[in-house]
């Protein structure tokens, strides 16, 4: 049991950090509407320099 939660408590940090490295709204830096992934994700890793990006709600 003890094992099962050091496993839980590794994978969600493992989570934040992978969040951390995503850009999903960039209000300031993209503009316009976003109707694909691959639009942000261009934005996020070729001006944000980040892992990628993904377009939510026509927001990026």
């Amino acid at each position: 049991a003890l094992s099962f939660l050091f496993l839980f408590l590794f994978v969600a940090q493992e989570i934040v950090v992978t969040e951390a490295n995503t850009c999903e709204h960039l209000a300031d830096t993209y503009r316009g509407v976003c109707f694909t992934d691959a639009s942000c994700d261009d934005h996020c890793k070729n001006k944000a320099h980040l892992i990628s990006g993904t377009c939510h709600n026509f927001k990026c």
